[in-house]
């Protein structure tokens, strides 16, 4: 009901264009059609009334629910902002790309977006315009402390990569699933201003970190609280490198509320598998 709530708008455009398919079904549009070339003859400006009502109600449905799509529906959704209002936008990938490649939406906040969602919509091109909040008055931070811990020995194939950005991320958040993997921990000093922030120094390490990694390493699993700010920066110019990296793999981990905790799920959404 949160997810349909939210949503509200989209799910009442859906509703329309089914509404506009089964109407000429229901009131039998191609008998009405028939009525009227049995008085009119049919000419250069009537012919593709006439083959519509020899198509039947079915096509008639279609071609309705299509004209209201692309003349009106789209060219409205054009220039608005898709994930508005104060609740958690927490819908499946298919919903988003039904409604920037069907609906015509352009634009797609990313504020109140499951980061996994967020670096899937980003890595993809779903949308054309993403942002990552035009109210929010972010604080830009270009000397602050950063935290970089890595592995010691050699690194696996596949490695944690743990971005503490908003709120800190503690070991026992990781699950027990990867717990063998070579980890590398990026922290900020969150202690002030943690969620509104926009560090250059946090994504320049975490940059030069993914572009210094060992040759063998091919797939991350990335673990995050990162803001949507730095979400988009971080996944466009660090994980977007459309084949020119080693890394071949991303894999997110959400970070769902259960049990009176924030840990981490064992199971994470892959966002690209180059194989």
């Amino acid at each position: 009901m949160k997810k349909f709530k939210d949503w509200a708008f989209q799910w009442m455009q859906v509703i329309t264009l089914i509404i506009l398919a089964i109407i000429p079904l229901i009131f039998d549009f191609a008998s009405i059609i028939r009525s009227i070339f049995e008085e009119k003859t049919v000419d250069f400006d009537t012919v593709k009334y006439y083959w519509l009502m020899k198509l039947g109600n079915g096509v008639i449905g279609i071609a309705l629910m299509l004209v209201f799509l692309f003349t009106i529906l789209r060219v409205y959704n054009n220039k608005k902002l898709l994930n508005k209002g104060q609740l958690y936008h927490d819908h499946f990938y298919i919903g988003y790309l039904f409604c920037a490649k069907v609906l015509g939406y352009k634009k797609c906040s990313l504020v109140r977006v499951p980061i996994p969602m967020q670096v899937k919509l980003i890595i993809r091109d779903t949308f054309d315009e993403y942002d990552y909040g035009e109210d929010i008055d972010y604080k830009n931070f270009e000397n602050e402390n950063i935290t970089v811990e890595g592995p010691v020995g050699d690194y696996t194939s596949t490695i944690n990569l743990v971005l503490s950005d908003t709120y800190p991320i503690t070991r026992g958040m990781l699950p027990a699933s990867t717990s063998n993997l070579s980890t590398v921990w990026v922290l900020r000093d969150n202690k002030e201003n943690a969620t509104r922030v926009y560090s250059s120094k946090f994504y320049e390490e975490v940059r030069n970190i993914v572009q210094k990694l060992p040759s063998n390493v091919y797939r991350i699993n990335l673990y995050s609280t990162l803001n949507p700010k730095h979400c988009w920066w971080i996944t466009r110019n660090v994980f977007k490198q459309g084949g020119r990296s080693n890394i071949r793999a991303l894999t997110v981990f959400p970070q769902p509320y259960k049990n009176g905790n924030w840990n981490f799920s064992e199971v994470g959404a892959l966002v690209f598998d180059e194989k």
